[in-house]
């Protein structure tokens, strides 16, 4: 094993990251927080060959990074995030508008000049069927960085917590589900001041577990989860996907979906099973588990019980048996968006993991605090979000 000691003081990170600047974000690494700093639990980047960067100090409880090392989050003691939004860039912190109400999904454009957050305070809703799911009644913002002061509202309605604003990896688009009359939800993409509408969703939620749209890594193709159906803009990609992944009713709307590093297959997830498609049409495989992640593009990071019903990341390639990577396993798994390795987390030994895409151990970092990871980087300051949760 591979292990790189990091044992920087938390006091001294502190310090460090509140005179940073603005472009530590950038390089190949893992965006983490400090869950076991107190009240706040900063920002870092951690390299896959042991390096670590401060980025924003323990003042903050980090939602949000942009390339620009811009971070949007709440202030230390605020996990309910009831206090406002906080933009942080560099020394100085600005509180968005309309946000002391409480905010649910916050997310930075691909090149960081703008941001865009829901207004409201989640409330557990109970839908048809027994579903159950987080939502907002409230609005979405989009404010400049360079301006936060001028943040203007996009569209008012309900809100689910599980379908957050997504920005495209290129561009300043973000796609999102948004209810504005009881029998309907509808897809909707920003872009350059504009609104419109990809599809619409009848059911009581789209999903009320991870995201049921992505977009692919170059932010060409947005894909999406319409009723029993997959597809992108250009058509469909499969169909009968409850049949095939969710033979129990009530795991049916507990989905995720995202594209692997290359562009070229689609998982998505229906409750614990997982099918692998390609974007051109035609199914590779169907695996066990809840998609987590992409292991580069060749194969799926998936989360399950083990026979002795623990909760387990397992790694299924697209062809021979899954493997099971870690257990007791319920933090976010995160890939480097040009596919290279994955990495996660292991809490109660202070450690973060790196794998490569094959799912070999590339090095272990022994760290002084326990590492909740929030997005990868690469070298141009490209962010990769979690496809799947716990």
């Amino acid at each position: 094993m591979r292990l790189a000691i990091l044992a920087a003081s938390v006091a001294v990170l502190a310090g460090a990251a509140g005179a940073g600047g603005m472009l530590q974000v950038r390089g190949p690494g893992v965006l983490a927080s400090n869950l076991t700093s107190g009240p706040g639990v900063g920002l870092y980047r951690i390299a896959p060959g042991g390096g670590l960067h401060p980025i924003v100090g323990l003042d903050l409880i980090p939602r949000a990074a942009a390339p620009t090392g811009a971070v949007a989050g709440f202030r230390a003691g605020d996990r309910d995030g009831t206090q406002g939004l906080i933009l942080a860039r560099g020394k100085s912190r600005d509180e968005l508008p309309q946000s002391s109400s409480g905010v649910g999904c916050v997310a930075f454009s691909a090149d960081g000049s703008l941001i865009a957050y829901v207004s409201g305070e989640p409330t557990l809703t109970h839908a048809s069927s027994g579903i159950q799911y987080f939502r907002i009644e409230g609005t979405l913002w989009l404010a400049d960085v360079a301006h936060p002061e001028q943040a203007r509202a996009i569209e008012t309605g309900a809100f689910a917590t599980s379908e957050c604003p997504l920005p495209s990896p290129s561009g300043r688009k973000f796609a999102y589900f948004v209810q504005k009359t009881p029998d309907a939800w509808q897809l909707h993409v920003y872009r350059d001041g504009g609104v419109s509408t990809v599809a619409d969703e009848p059911g009581p939620v789209p999903s009320n577990h991870d995201r049921s749209f992505t977009w692919s890594p170059n932010g060409g193709t947005l894909a999406f989860i319409r009723g029993d159906d997959l597809f992108t803009r250009h058509g469909r990609v499969s169909q009968g996907l409850t049949k095939l992944l969710a033979p129990r009713s009530n795991a049916r709307f507990a989905r995720a979906l995202d594209f692997s590093s290359d562009g070229r297959l689609l998982a998505v997830s229906f409750g614990d099973r997982t099918g692998i498609f390609r974007l051109k049409g035609g199914l590779v495989r169907v695996v066990f588990g809840h998609l987590r992640e992409w292991s580069g593009s060749r194969g799926v990071l998936t989360e399950g019980v083990d026979t002795h019903f623990v909760p387990t990341l397992f790694r299924s390639p697209l062809r021979g048996p899954r493997r099971s990577i870690a257990r007791h396993f319920k933090l976010p798994v995160v890939s480097d968006p040009a596919g290279a390795w994955f990495a996660y987390p292991k809490p109660e030994r202070r450690q973060l993991v790196f794998r490569r895409a094959d799912g070999s151990l590339l090095r272990t970092i022994q760290l002084n605090f326990m590492p909740a990871p929030l997005a990868a980087t690469d070298r141009s300051g490209r962010l990769n979000l979690p496809a799947g949760s716990y």
